[in-house]
């Protein structure tokens, strides 16, 4: 390799271990009726409706794909 690609190789490099090291993103955060994700968590009402809607799901790791079956109640 030509030097100038093995120096851009490097910076690119050390560029990435310094984003990944500081960790720009943002935390998400839940917000569904008004509630805090702590709120969310002890809530055995919105437990039981994610539990539901996982039931019908079906994760394909390898394709990072969820594909759920739609079940009228």
């Amino acid at each position: 390799m030509s030097g100038k690609i093995m120096a851009t190789l490097v910076v690119l490099t050390i560029l990435n271990a310094v984003g990944l090291a500081i960790n720009f993103a943002l935390p998400s955060r839940a917000a569904v009726g008004g509630l805090s994700y702590q709120e969310l968590v002890r809530d055995p009402d919105f437990l039981r409706a994610v539990q539901s809607i996982v039931q019908e799901c079906k994760v394909n790791v390898d394709l990072a794909k969820l594909t759920c079956v739609s079940v009228q109640k």
